[in-house]
C-alpha cells in the first residue's frame, strides 16, 4: 500500500479499532439481558438456531420483526449445543424496581453459567453480541464513507463524524448488545451513504449500479426493521434527482431520460421486492397483516388520550438523554446532559448559518444531499411520534438511531463553520475528546456499579444487627435489622439480612419472604436471591459476609394487625425447600421465622 493511502486510512483504522475496543468492554459489564429487550431478540435467534424457520408470533414475542438480524445471528450459533447440566434459563428479579433508588436496577440474576469460560447458550449470547459490534464497526465506517462524499476537500470533517459517532456511549452500548436495532442503523448509514453518493455521480453509466446497490441494500434493510421503510422515499428520490441531472440534448431527449428514470426505479425498487418481499407476503399469508401492526398493538401499552405538550416535552426529554446515554438506573448527571445540549445547540446554529451564508457556493449535488438526508430525519422523527401518539415507552433514543449520520453531519458541518484558523482542530477534536472520555468512563461509573453484587457486610453493619445463626445447607443467614416497623399500608418495611456460604454452592438458590398473620395467611411476599436481586448464591464467595436491604412493599389494602417474617430457601425454578437448623443443628422446619413481630397499623 502506498504511504499516502496508509496516512489517509490510519486515523480511521484507529477510530476503528477504539470502537471495537471500547464495544467489548461494555458487551463484557453489561450482563446478559441487561438491554433493551435484550431476552426476546437472543431468544429469537435461539429459535432459529434450533427449529430452522421463523417463529409466529405466538412462539416468540419479537417474532414480528423482519429477520435478517437474526438470520445471520443464528447461522453464526448453531452449531452450539447446550449442556444437559447448564439448561437455556433466564430468571427475573424479583427486587427490580425502576423507580425507588434504593432498589436494584437488573432486570435479571445472573449467575455463574455467564462467567468465563462461555459454554452453551451463554457463548452463543455473547457471539450475538459479537455480531452487533460488527454491525457498529460498519455503521462508523459508512459514517466516515458519507462524510467524506460531502467534504471531499475536507478530510478533517469525516473524521471527526466517525469519531462522534464512535465513541457516544449509548451507540456503543447498544452495538455491545443483541439488537435487530443495529442491523438497521447500519443498513441505514450504508443507504444514506449510497444515496448521496448517487448525488454525487458524475458517470451516468455509473447511475445503473449504484441504483442497483441502493436497491439490494433497502431490501436488505426493509428485511431488518420496518421502520427502515422510511428509506423508500429517499432512494426513489435520490435516483429521480440523479438521473435529471442529464441534460437533454439532441441524442438525448428528455423522454429518454424519463426511461432511463423509470428502468432505474425499477431496478432499485425489483431488487428490494426480491430482497424483503418474501416475508410481508409471508406475513400477510398468516396474519393477513404485512408488517405485523396488530401483534404490536397487542403486546404494547397503548396510550390513553391526546399527544400533549407535556407528553411532547417528556418524549424530547427522553430520547434526547437516551441518544447519548440512557437506560435503566445508567445516565448522566443532569450537568452533562446540559453540556452536551449546549455543544449542540451551537452546532446546530452553526449548520444553519452555514447553509445561509454558503447557499450561492453550495454545490447543487450537496444541497440535494443535504435535502436527502432532512427528508429522512423527518420521517423517522414524524413516525416516532406517531408511534407515541399510539403506544407508551417510545422516549429512547435508538429509535432514531438510523439518523445517526445525519446527526453527525449537522453538528460537525456547524462546529466547523464556527471553527476558525488554527484553533479549527480544536474546536472540533475538543467535542470529540469529551465523547470520549464519557465513553471510557461508562463502564466504570455508570454502568458497572449498576450490576454490582452485594456488598460485603462490615463489622458495624453485623454489631448492630440481632444476631443468628440459621443454616439452609451451604447457607447461612447471619443476623438481621428491620426498619419501619411499625408500618402502615402502602410504605415499604426494610428488612436487612447478613448472609454468608460456608462452601461453594452450586445451585441459585431463592429466598422467599413472607408477612403471615397469625393463622399463616400471608399478607405478602418476595421470592428472590438472598441478597434482594444484587447477586446469586452460586457466585459466593465462601466465607465473605454479605449484606442486603429487602424492600418490601405493605399492600394498599393491607390489614392492621400483628404479623410475622417468615424465610425459606428454595433452588431456582423448583418448590423443592431446603431444611433450616439452628445453632445446634437441630431441624427447625422448611422456613424460619424471625423473633420480631411486625406491627402494620391503621393509614
Amino acid at each position: 500500500m502506498k504511504p499516502h493511502r496508509i496516512r489517509v486510512r490510519l486515523p480511521l483504522a484507529i477510530i476503528l479499532s477504539a470502537f471495537t475496543a471500547l464495544a467489548i468492554w461494555y458487551s463484557l459489564t453489561i450482563p446478559l439481558g441487561e438491554a433493551p429487550d435484550e431476552v426476546p431478540h437472543f431468544t429469537y435467534v435461539r429459535y432459529l438456531a434450533q427449529h430452522g424457520h421463523l417463529p409466529t408470533t405466538t412462539e416468540e414475542h419479537e417474532a414480528f420483526q423482519p429477520p435478517l438480524y437474526y438470520l445471520i445471528g443464528a447461522a453464526a450459533t448453531f452449531w452450539i449445543q447446550e449442556a444437559p447440566e447448564a439448561p437455556f434459563a433466564v430468571c427475573a428479579n424479583a427486587y427490580y424496581d425502576a423507580y425507588d433508588p434504593r432498589a436494584p436496577k437488573n432486570l435479571l440474576l445472573h449467575t455463574a453459567q455467564e462467567q468465563w469460560p462461555f459454554r452453551g447458550w451463554v457463548l452463543a449470547w455473547r457471539l450475538v453480541r459479537l455480531w452487533s459490534i460488527v454491525l457498529g464497526v460498519v455503521t462508523v465506517w459508512a459514517i466516515d464513507r458519507l462524510g467524506k462524499v460531502l467534504f471531499p476537500a475536507d478530510p478533517l470533517i469525516p473524521l471527526v463524524m466517525a469519531s462522534l459517532a464512535a465513541f457516544t456511549p449509548q451507540f456503543i452500548f447498544l452495538s455491545a448488545v443483541a439488537n435487530n436495532d443495529n442491523m438497521a442503523i447500519c443498513l441505514s448509514a450504508l443507504c444514506l451513504w449510497q444515496a448521496v453518493a448517487l448525488l454525487h455521480q458524475t458517470n451516468p453509466a455509473s447511475l445503473w449500479r449504484r441504483s442497483a446497490r441502493l436497491g439490494v441494500l433497502l431490501g436488505l434493510g426493509m428485511l431488518s426493521k420496518a421502520s427502515l421503510f422510511a428509506l423508500v422515499p429517499v432512494v426513489g428520490l435520490a435516483i429521480v434527482l440523479a438521473s435529471l441531472r442529464d441534460k437533454p440534448t439532441a441524442n438525448r431527449r428528455l423522454v429518454h431520460i424519463g426511461v432511463l428514470m423509470a428502468g432505474r426505479l425499477l431496478l432499485a425498487f425489483g431488487l428490494a421486492l426480491l430482497v424483503c418481499g418474501w416475508y410481508y407476503f409471508r406475513n400477510w399469508r398468516l396474519y393477513g397483516d404485512p408488517l405485523g401492526w396488530s401483534f404490536l398493538l397487542q403486546i404494547n401499552a397503548l396510550r390513553q388520550g391526546p399527544l400533549t405538550g407535556e407528553v411532547m416535552a417528556w418524549l424530547f426529554r427522553g430520547v434526547f438523554r437516551s441518544f447519548w446515554l440512557g437506560w435503566i438506573g445508567i445516565q448522566f448527571q443532569s450537568a452533562i446532559y446540559w453540556l452536551i445540549a449546549v455543544a449542540c445547540l451551537i452546532g446546530l446554529a452553526g449548520f444553519v448559518a452555514w447553509l445561509v451564508h454558503g447557499r450561492g457556493t453550495l454545490a447543487r449535488s450537496a444541497g440535494w444531499s443535504l435535502l436527502l438526508l432532512g427528508l429522512h430525519a423527518a420521517i423517522t422523527v414524524g413516525s416516532l411520534v406517531q408511534w407515541t401518539a399510539t403506544v407508551l415507552g417510545t422516549d429512547q433514543g435508538r429509535l432514531i438511531y438510523p439518523i445517526l449520520p445525519t446527526v453527525m453531519v449537522v453538528l460537525v458541518a456547524g462546529w466547523s463553520w464556527w471553527a476558525r484558523g488554527r484553533a479549527r482542530t480544536s474546536v472540533l477534536g475538543g467535542p470529540v475528546l469529551g465523547m470520549l472520555v464519557l465513553a471510557v468512563m461508562t463502564p466504570i461509573f455508570y454502568i458497572a456499579p449498576v450490576h454490582a453484587p452485594a456488598p460485603r457486610a462490615t463489622n458495624a453493619e453485623l454489631a448492630s444487627a440481632i444476631p443468628l445463626q440459621v443454616d439452609w445447607e451451604d447457607v447461612r443467614l447471619l443476623g438481621y435489622r428491620l426498619e419501619g416497623n411499625p408500618v402502615r399500608p402502602g410504605e415499604r418495611l426494610v428488612l436487612h439480612l447478613y448472609w454468608q456460604g460456608l462452601r461453594p454452592i452450586s445451585h441459585n438458590l431463592l429466598a422467599l419472604i413472607q408477612l403471615v398473620d397469625e393463622n399463616g395467611r400471608f399478607l405478602m411476599y418476595r421470592d428472590g436471591s438472598p441478597t434482594a436481586g444484587r447477586d446469586t448464591t452460586d457466585r459466593w464467595t465462601p466465607g465473605i459476609p454479605l449484606a442486603s436491604e429487602h424492600l418490601l412493599p405493605i399492600p394498599q389494602d393491607g390489614r392492621p394487625g400483628t404479623y410475622r417474617l417468615t424465610i425459606s430457601l428454595h433452588p431456582c425454578g423448583e418448590q423443592r425447600w431446603l431444611p433450616a437448623t439452628g445453632p445446634d443443628g437441630v431441624w427447625i422446619g422448611d422456613s424460619f421465622t424471625l423473633p420480631e413481630a411486625i406491627q402494620v397499623i391503621e393509614r
